[in-house]
């Protein structure tokens, strides 16, 4: 069967939204709000933030509208910003029935893949590596049940493609420079002909259409979600890979005596599949999960260094306790299957690494509670939440906690804090929690929404 066309895709996009007599009035969120954030190892990274958020949503009788929409940045000598828009969809049908979805939407394709932020089947918005957000793949989607509460069908079709967002940066006179601490370099060079050298950094950006004109195909057989009793889910997808591959060529220039690096972005494909199946009781919910990445697949520039990355077969194990109707307890761990990565190509007799994060976690466990500490007239409620993140491949260890005040009628004090660990002998920038060994820092702030 040939593949939708654009044109044909948008004809049948505006075909779905303008066939409907539309009622109803708009209901809106605006959340603005501003914080600091403090660095106890990298006080030179300590700075302050401002963030303003929109979410227009209202619902019909048969349908519903969501636009999700935020912008934001760091402030003062250190300004830099983003945005983001993690949903925007209108949605035909109700669930429970068939349904159609039209735009960018989050949908739970793997449960593995959301709880440890994977970013396989969804791209993320990493701004905060520490703190990733889910966003949706945009395409048209449809629900139809096979068993009326009990088992549906769900299928994707894309024709565009936006990657993962991490934290912008800048190349200055060949250096790649970031204000946001959160930002690693994508490539690091160690040794260059045996010796150490500066490096001149330049990126060969492709063309925005080839970016963004990607088809997706997707396909998922599932119990709905949040089912009481048994949980089942089976997906397969063929994508482009949500974090783009970065081959480059390198080689000593004799007038300066540096290294010239060029970077090629590529927008890789893979094909993702996996399972989830457990049990959703009242008091807790067991879920045991898998996922197959395929060897990722892309064309790589002539005379380059490319990272040969293989497949990888992923394991992970959920459980989570409700203690009481405000507190829950979760216990998870993961574990990866795979070759590392390689590089190959032309090395022109040059010693170069590198460092292709892969995964967040290779093998790691995972404890977190998430409670309602105070609640009162006086004090309204305060959330607290902590979670305790151990890798089992390296001594690497990662705290995290959140506490929320709500002070008033939409008004919220926030703190949210992230330590880590590690010994002498690891090696930086591998996963991780090794990249960010110097970040523990205290994001404090309040924000309003009206």
């Amino acid at each position: 069967m040939k593949p939708l066309g654009f044109r044909s895709f948008c004809a049948i996009v505006l075909f779905s939204l303008f066939s409907q007599t539309i009622y109803g009035e708009f209901g809106s969120i605006v959340d603005v709000g501003i914080g600091g954030d403090f660095y106890f190892t990298r006080e030179s990274a300590n700075n302050g933030q401002g963030f303003v958020n929109l979410l227009i949503q209202n619902k019909w009788s048969n349908s519903k509208l969501w636009f999700d929409v935020g912008a934001g940045g760091l402030v003062g000598e250190n300004a830099a910003s983003y945005i983001k828009a993690p949903q925007f969809f209108y949605r035909i049908g109700q669930k429970g029935e068939a349904y159609f979805t039209i735009g960018r939407a989050i949908h739970p394709w793997s449960f593995s893949d959301d709880y440890w932020n994977m970013g396989l089947t969804q791209p993320n918005f990493r701004w905060d590596e520490a703190r990733p957000e889910i966003q949706g793949l945009v395409g048209l989607f449809g629900t139809i049940p096979l068993i009326k509460n009990k088992l549906e069908f769900t299928a994707l079709y894309s024709p565009l493609f936006i990657p993962s967002q991490g934290p912008s940066y800048e190349l200055i006179n060949g250096n790649l420079t970031a204000t946001n601490p959160w930002f690693s370099e994508p490539v690091e060079v160690i040794n260059f002909s045996g010796r150490k050298v500066d490096l001149n950094y330049q990126i060969d950006l492709p063309k925005a259409q080839d970016v963004i004109r990607q088809d997706t195909f997707a396909a998922q057989i599932s119990t709905p979600r949040n089912k009481k009793d048994s949980l089942f889910n089976l997906f397969i997808m063929d994508k482009p890979r949500n974090d783009l591959v970065l081959p480059f060529t390198g080689q000593l220039n004799l007038s300066t005596q540096n290294g010239d690096i060029t970077v090629y972005p590529r927008v890789p494909r893979h094909t993702v599949y996996g399972a989830d199946i457990g049990w959703n009781f009242k008091s807790a919910k067991t879920v045991l999960s898998y996922m197959h990445e395929s060897d990722v697949r892309y064309d790589a520039p002539e005379g380059s260094l490319y990272p040969v990355i293989p497949e990888q077969d992923i394991y992970s194990l959920t459980q989570i306790i409700r203690l009481t109707k405000a507190h829950k307890l979760s216990l998870g761990y993961i574990r990866t299957d795979r070759e590392p990565n390689e590089l190959a190509g032309n090395t022109n007799g040059s010693q170069i690494s590198a460092f292709a994060k892969r995964n967040r976690f290779d093998e790691a466990f995972r404890v977190r509670w998430m409670g309602l500490m105070f609640r009162s007239k006086s004090l309204y409620l305060v959330r607290t939440s902590v979670s305790y993140n151990q890798s089992l491949v390296r001594d690497n260890s990662w705290i995290s906690a959140d506490i929320r005040w709500s002070i008033h009628k939409g008004i919220e004090a926030f703190s949210k804090c992230d330590f880590f660990g590690g010994n002498e002998e690891t090696i930086v920038a591998q996963d991780f929690m090794s990249t960010y060994l110097n970040n523990d820092r205290c994001f404090v702030g309040a924000h309003y929404a009206f």
